[in-house]
Order: C-alpha cells, then sequence, then structure tokens
C-alpha cells in the first residue's frame, strides 16, 4: 500500500501550533488553527499521534459561571475557511503518552477524513506555554 493523500488545501496558521506540556504523563492540550484554501470543507473525523495513546476533540462550552468539555466526534474546517483549536474553545486532548515527553519534543498528528485518507499531517511543538515562540 503506498502512501496516503495529504492535501496541499489545509495548512496551519503562522505560530498557532504547539502541545501545552504538562509534567508526570498528565494529558496534554494541543493547539492549532487549520486554514482550508480549498473551495469544499473537509469533515476530519479521526486523529491519530503514536506520541500518544488516544487524541480527542474538545470544546470548553461555557454557561454563566461554570464551564465544562464537551467532547467531539469530528470537526469541519469550512471552505475557504478555518478551523481553529485555541485556548477556551476548542482543544485536542492528547492522553496516556508512549513514551516520556518534555518540552521541546514534538509530537506527530495525522488528521483524517471520513474515507480514511490523511488530510493534514504535522509535527507539533511541545511547549510549556504558547509565548515561548
Amino acid at each position: 500500500m503506498g502512501k496516503l493523500p495529504v492535501s496541499t488545501d489545509i495548512t496551519p496558521a503562522e505560530k498557532s501550533v504547539y502541545v501545552r506540556w504538562l509534567p508526570n504523563g498528565l494529558p496534554a492540550a494541543g493547539y492549532i488553527v487549520l486554514q482550508n484554501s480549498a473551495d469544499r470543507a473537509f469533515d476530519v473525523n479521526k486523529i491519530v499521534t503514536p506520541n500518544y495513546q488516544s487524541v480527542a476533540i474538545y470544546q470548553t462550552v461555557t454557561d454563566g459561571e461554570s464551564s465544562k468539555m464537551v467532547k467531539h466526534d469530528k470537526f469541519t474546517i469550512p471552505a475557504k475557511g478555518e478551523f481553529a483549536f485555541v485556548p477556551g474553545q476548542y482543544h485536542l486532548m492528547f492522553t496516556k503518552p508512549t513514551h516520556v515527553i518534555t518540552p521541546g519534543d514534538h509530537v506527530r498528528v495525522m488528521f483524517y477524513l471520513g474515507d480514511g485518507k490523511v488530510v493534514f499531517k504535522i509535527k507539533m511543538p511541545v511547549r510549556t506555554s504558547p509565548e515561548l515562540y
């Protein structure tokens, strides 16, 4: 089986990409703004990485004074638009690292379409905070 096609229509916004590191193998949050230059939307319903056992999509929802995290099975990058994983809104939740991960490392992440094709691949830098660019 050959390489899966990767769309050249999907790119990250500059300086939007990082995984926020937490010590002791705690779950880490991933942030990225994905821009779509294509004339069609992309539904992403599977995200994998060899660096963590699982990756999930969460949205922080605020109701009055309380907030909660809501898990989603997919997200859509609109045609000629973007989808943002940013603090306080959507984030990728990386759980159970497969090896010791420290600031300065990179997490390899693949985003898949519903038909199983890879739509985007990236190495996300691991940081203690987004200010460390």
